[in-house]
C-alpha cells in the first residue's frame, strides 16, 4: 500500500459516523397527525443527504486525525545535462584573501567564501544537472548525495560558511567522488568539479588506483586552482621543482596523464574564477536517466477540507430550519 497512517488509532472515531444514520438530528416539532398526506420524495431527499452528509463528516474528520500519508518513493526522471561532483577544498589556506584587483569591493572576503557564492550561482543556473558535494581538508566529509533538489544543495553549500582548517589531501577527496559514480548507469556527462587552492603529494600506489577508477567511471576532471602569489602557474615548469616545494605543477602533470578528459582554470582572483566557472558551465548535455526520491507526504488536509466541506453544508441546513410551526 503507498498509504499510512502516523495514528492509526484514531480510526476508531470513525464509529461516530454510525449516530447520524440511526438517529435524526432535526428538531421534532409538535403536530396532530401528517399521516393523510401524500409522501414527500424531496423532503425524504434531503434527509438522507443531511443525515449522509453528517456520517460523510465524522468519517473525514477521523481520518484526518489518523494523520494519512503518501509514502517515500522513487520516481525515473529522463533529461538532459550532467552528474556533478563538487569538491569543495576546506583546507585553512581558504581563508586567505585573493590577490590582485576585486569584484566589487569585496577585498575582504576570503577565497573560501567567494568560491560558494559563485558556486551557488552556478548551481541556480544549471536546471538540469544532478549534484553531489564533498568538503575535504586533511580529510574528505560526505556532505550531499546527487539531487536535483536546488534548495537542498544550495544549503549544503551555505553549510560550509565556516572557517577552514588543516592542511589540503586531495587524494581522499577524489576517491570519494567517485565512488559516487561506482555502479551506476553511464548516462548524462560525469564530472567531478574540483575546486582548491593547493595540492600535496599523492602516493604511487594510490595514484594508481585513481588513475583505475577514473578509466572505470569515465569521469570528467575540472580543476579550479585558486592560485595565491606564493604559488607558480600549472603550465609553467618551477625553477627548482619539487612535489614538497610545488606539489601543484606535478599534480597537473598527474592529472593529465589519468586517460580521461581533464582541464584545469587557474583563478588568481574573484574575476578569474568567475570566468573559470563560467567556462565550465559551457559543458556538454548528454541525455539523463536518474532515480529521484520522493518525500513522504502528508494527505491528511485532504481530509479535513472535506469534513469541512461537509460540515458547512449541515451549518447551512441548520440555519434553515425552522423552530417552530405557526398556529
Amino acid at each position: 500500500m503507498n498509504i499510512g497512517l502516523s495514528a492509526p488509532w484514531a480510526l476508531i472515531l470513525g464509529i461516530t459516523a454510525l449516530i447520524p444514520l440511526l438517529k435524526r438530528g432535526q428538531t421534532a416539532i409538535s403536530y396532530p397527525s401528517i399521516s393523510m398526506l401524500p409522501s414527500d420524495p424531496l423532503s425524504t431527499m434531503l434527509d438522507r443527504l443531511l443525515r449522509s452528509s453528517a456520517a460523510a463528516a465524522a468519517l473525514s474528520l477521523s481520518l484526518g486525525i489518523a494523520g494519512p500519508y503518501l509514502h517515500e518513493q522513487w520516481v525515473e526522471r529522463v533529461g538532459t545535462g550532467a552528474h556533478i561532483v563538487l569538491l569543495l577544498d576546506r583546507s585553512s589556506s581558504m581563508n586567505e584573501n585573493f590577490s590582485g584587483s576585486y569584484m566589487g569591493g569585496r577585498a575582504q572576503e576570503t577565497k573560501g567564501a567567494i568560491a560558494r557564492k559563485l558556486l551557488a550561482e552556478f548551481v541556480a543556473r544549471r536546471e538540469h544537472d544532478l549534484f553531489a558535494m564533498i568538503d575535504f581538508s586533511a580529510a574528505p566529509i560526505y556532505v550531499m548525495p546527487f539531487t536535483q533538489d536546488r534548495p537542498a544543495i544550495l544549503a549544503a553549500i551555505e553549510a560550509t560558511s565556516g572557517r577552514g582548517h588543516g592542511v589540503t589531501n586531495i587524494a581522499p577527496g577524489l576517491a570519494m567522488a567517485l565512488d559516487f559514480y561506482s555502479g551506476k548507469p553511464f548516462t548524462g556527462s560525469r564530472i567531478v568539479l574540483l575546486v582548491s587552492d593547493g595540492a600535496a603529494r599523492i602516493e604511487e600506489e594510490t595514484r594508481d588506483q585513481l588513475r583505475q577508477w577514473f578509466q572505470e567511471t569515465q569521469a570528467t576532471l575540472y580543476w579550479i586552482y585558486l592560485r595565491n602569489p606564493r604559488s607558480g602557474r600549472l603550465s609553467e615548469k618551477p625553477v627548482n621543482p619539487g612535489e614538497s616545494t610545488t606539489p601543484e605543477y606535478f599534480l597537473h602533470q598527474y592529472f593529465q596523464n589519468l586517460g580521461v578528459p581533464y582541464r584545469a582554470f587557474e583563478a588568481e582572483n574573484p574575476e578569474a574564477l568567475q570566468r573559470a566557472i563560467l567556462e565550465v558551465e559551457q559543458l556538454e548535455n548528454l541525455p539523463l536517466h536518474y532515480l529521484e526520491k520522493l518525500p513522504r507526504r502528508d494527505i491528511s488536509g485532504y481530509c479535513y477540507a472535506a469534513a469541512l466541506a461537509f460540515l458547512a453544508l449541515l451549518l447551512s441546513a441548520k440555519a434553515l430550519e425552522v423552530k417552530s410551526w405557526p398556529v
